[in-house]
């Protein structure tokens, strides 16, 4: 799932990108979901845990083009590769999708109705049925 900041443990590595992202962008964020442990395989063999962490901003007079490049800037500084996309039709919905650094993938959808980022962390250690049932 991608390389691994040794610096941080994947949860805080996934809900840092995602509220840097949203920092950049600006404007009023609130979290959609988690984060939220899963369960993953190991690049290395056996079973690790992940985070998934998304947020949301509703309805703006932003320029989605100009933020899709401002996020993609940001997740190049910490090392994800990126790939911009959009949909079809007259008036695309734009986005920018990415791997490495610190999360597994990361997604940024910028349509001027609503956007959102979502992020799955790498897949560290740790029993993702064990930390749900603590809590974590």
């Amino acid at each position: 799932m991608g390389t691994t900041d040794t610096t941080k443990p994947p949860k805080d590595a996934v809900t840092g990108i995602v509220d840097d992202s949203a920092t950049a962008v600006g404007g009023s964020w609130e979290v959609y979901s988690g984060p939220a442990v899963e369960a993953c395989d190991r690049d290395s063999g056996g079973s690790g845990a992940a985070y998934a962490y998304t947020k949301t901003r509703g309805q703006t007079e932003g320029d989605p083009a100009k933020d899709v490049a401002t996020v993609e800037e940001l997740w190049k500084k910490r090392g994800i590769s990126t790939e911009r996309y959009e949909s079809g039709g007259a008036d695309p919905t734009l986005g920018v999708r990415g791997v490495g650094g610190p999360t597994g993938s990361i997604d940024f959808l910028a349509d001027v109705r609503g956007y959102s980022i979502d992020a799955v962390s790498v897949c560290g250690d740790g029993d993702a049925a064990d930390i749900q049932r603590d809590g974590g």
